[in-house]
């Protein structure tokens, strides 16, 4: 769901001096429900507006960004629970508020609010201005659309949602497949290997600042144990390693501020990309299931119409008979001969049909139980020993052992009441067939239609993620080049230092 671009007056500023969005402060407050808990609320400053966000509003409001425009590489936050990884290790305070993490997020809050301003579409959503905002609430923007919407809008599960998750592409598109398979190489590399020799370099060379501050501290106390002439540049020594620790404990900050800090939104931006590919899958897999699905649906209806033309051909065959043979040509001897044909016909037919659905007493309707002797030691379910009434002729007598009979096995019971209730259920098999072929006809049409839609949004999404992607590489491109000459320059300001100090110790002595 995208809403149409607005012509605010934060809409109008973000275009021109968009990324004059400063995070002017940071203060700690005490949380209204508990005197204990604590959080942070950020001060954004954009022009003559001021606005105070916690954290918990900044993920809330990206979350419902990366919802209504999923198809779009929407910049990362810092993550809840990595940021004090990459805080100052020489320190002994890692609570979640100390200030180091503050000062952390405060930045990359920051350029979070100055990409928006600067992305061609994000700009223009009136839920980033309302944001910018300090007169109206995080809650009440929540609940106001088009966020409000949010959790009804089924638009990125539509059809198939949980075979679409697991579906492999029948015909994938290269070019996508490809980036894909960049994506996930770049997720994990910037995830495991970069990442972790990062953290490992930055905590080393906060173990190597405390050395330097023991050992200055040591040659400092050799000093006033030595001569005149050699205490003096015992102490010069001491306080070169004070100046490298001093310049290492510097080294760390840039290194945290101008490196990790983007390498940090470098690998979340891979992971983006990875979960922007995802969702163009997911939608190219329900635009194949929908497919399927209406070739099978197809199928079905065009067999039901197949058998419902033959009924009615048959129908029509039976309402036309043939004309029957003139009299004369039919002796009376024939006429006898098909008139008992006949009747032998119906009566083994209405044996036939008869045999597993008349109930069990048919087959006793005829007896007067009143004859039955009392007497009777026969065993129960004997027909042999059975009384039948004096009158009763011999086929009557026939029949009713035939229809006992015919219950004697359970299988036979179970079939002739399967018969009945199938019968129950479908009274009118020809009104059954017609109203699958409606419900066909209108589930075919909502495939159809599906599809169309779902054939505009794929193509649509694929255009955007491309222009995403292209954007994302020139952005990568030009990140990463600042970054390495940044990551150069720190390296050798700091070394250039460090030679500096060291240089003057050995002129002395």
């Amino acid at each position: 769901m995208l809403t149409q671009p607005c012509q605010c007056a934060t809409d109008l500023a973000l275009q021109q001096h968009g990324k004059e969005i400063r995070i002017i402060d940071a203060q700690k407050q005490i949380s209204d429900k508990s005197n204990s808990s604590t959080y942070i609320v950020y001060t954004i400053r954009f022009q003559d507006k001021v606005a105070k966000r916690r954290y918990s509003d900044f993920d809330s409001f990206r979350n419902c960004l990366a919802r209504l425009y999923p198809d779009v590489l929407v910049p990362p936050i810092p993550e809840k629970h990595s940021l004090t990884d990459y805080a100052h290790v020489h320190t002994t305070n890692r609570n979640k508020d100390n200030q180091a993490m503050v000062d952390k997020r405060r930045r990359m809050l920051q350029r979070f609010l100055v990409r928006l301003a600067s992305h061609p579409r994000l700009c223009h959503e009136h839920v980033v201005h309302r944001f910018l905002d300090g007169g109206v609430p995080w809650s009440e923007i929540l609940t106001s659309p088009p966020l409000s919407t949010l959790d009804n809008d089924d638009s990125n599960t539509f059809l198939f949602p949980s075979s679409s998750t697991s579906h492999d592409l029948k015909n994938p598109d290269p070019k996508f497949t490809e980036s894909e398979r960049v994506a996930k190489e770049h997720a994990e590399f910037a995830s495991s290997p970069l990442d972790r020799s990062q953290r490992r370099l930055l905590r080393r060379l906060g173990d190597l600042s405390n050395d330097y501050a023991e050992l200055g501290a040591a040659y400092n106390m050799l000093g006033l144990n030595e001569s005149e002439q050699v205490a003096p540049k015992i102490e010069k020594i001491g306080l070169a390693a004070d100046t490298t620790c001093s310049k290492t404990q510097h080294l760390v900050h840039e290194l945290e501020v101008d490196f990790a800090e983007h390498m940090q939104e470098y690998a979340q931006y891979t992971r983006i990309a990875k979960q922007v590919l995802r969702q163009r899958h997911l939608k190219h897999a329900q635009l194949e299931l929908i497919g399927t699905s209406l070739q099978a649906k197809r199928t079905s209806l065009r067999n039901l119409l197949e058998t419902e033309d033959k009924a009615l051909r048959l129908e029509a065959d039976m309402s036309h008979p043939e004309p029957p043979l003139p009299q004369a040509t039919v002796t009376q001897e024939q006429q006898q001969q098909q008139q008992q044909h006949r009747q032998s016909s119906a009566n083994n037919e209405e044996e036939e049909d008869d045999f597993d659905t008349r109930s069990i007493e048919d087959g006793f309707a005829a007896i007067d139980t009143t004859h039955i002797p009392k007497d009777s030691t026969s065993d129960e379910g004997s027909t042999e020993s059975m009384a039948y009434p004096s009158n009763a002729s011999a086929s009557a007598i026939r029949a009713s052992r035939d229809r006992y009979r015919k219950w004697s096995s359970p299988r036979k019971l179970l079939n002739a009441m399967s018969y009945t209730i199938q019968g129950m259920m479908d009274v009118d098999p020809e009104a059954t067939r017609r109203n699958q072929i409606a419900k066909l006809r209108e589930n075919v049409k909502q495939l159809e239609s599906a599809q169309t839609q779902v054939r505009e949004e794929l193509k649509n999404m694929s255009e955007n993620i491309q222009r995403e992607l292209d954007m994302f590489q020139k952005q990568r491109t030009n990140e990463l080049r600042a970054m390495m000459v940044a990551y150069a320059r720190i390296h050798m300001k700091y070394c250039e230092e460090s030679v500096l100090a060291w240089t003057k110790v050995r002129d002395c002595f």
